[in-house]
């Protein structure tokens, strides 16, 4: 018994190298963000898995990361539902293509991943300093002014 887990042990980076590479080509064959190239996704696949496989700090960034994703996802996701049930005639009718808010969308998942390769590979970001900044009353007073500002200014145009 002892020994197949050991046997199962060398072959754990090669099943995470397999996984990177095909959930990367995956992704690019799906949006066809480059084209239809086929050797084009493959090699950019397999950079990629290889880093995945060389580098730790990565995956410790996806785990990081990829967890406060989800967050937002599961958040989004529950605001989208509360929104579904209010009265009128299309509650849902900012989702269009080109709305504000599929663009704040986007702007929040980048922040996260800026924030979460701060984090995982310690650049110019003082943790503690920031943590302390955080839990102070005036964060809380400049958040609210800050939302208000912009609660004021959509009602306002």
């Amino acid at each position: 018994m002892a020994a197949a887990l050991g046997a199962f042990g060398y072959f754990v980076p090669i099943f995470a190298f397999l996984l990177v590479f095909i959930v990367v080509y995956a992704l690019l064959a799906k949006t066809q963000v480059l084209g239809g190239s086929e050797w084009i996704m493959i090699f950019i696949s397999l950079i990629l898995a290889a880093f995945f496989v060389v580098e730790v700090s990565l995956v410790e960034f996806i785990r990081f990361s990829s967890a406060w994703v989800a967050v937002l996802v599961v958040c989004f996701f529950f605001l989208l539902i509360v929104l579904a049930f209010l009265p009128g005639k299309d509650p849902l009718a900012f989702l269009t293509k080109n709305s504000w808010f599929s663009w704040a969308m986007v702007g929040v998942v980048i922040a996260l991943f800026v924030i979460s390769s701060a984090y995982v590979f310690n650049w110019a970001v003082n943790w503690p300093l920031l943590g302390e900044w955080a839990n102070s009353e005036w964060f809380g007073m400049i958040l609210l002014l800050i939302i208000a500002a912009v609660v004021a200014w959509k009602i306002k145009g």
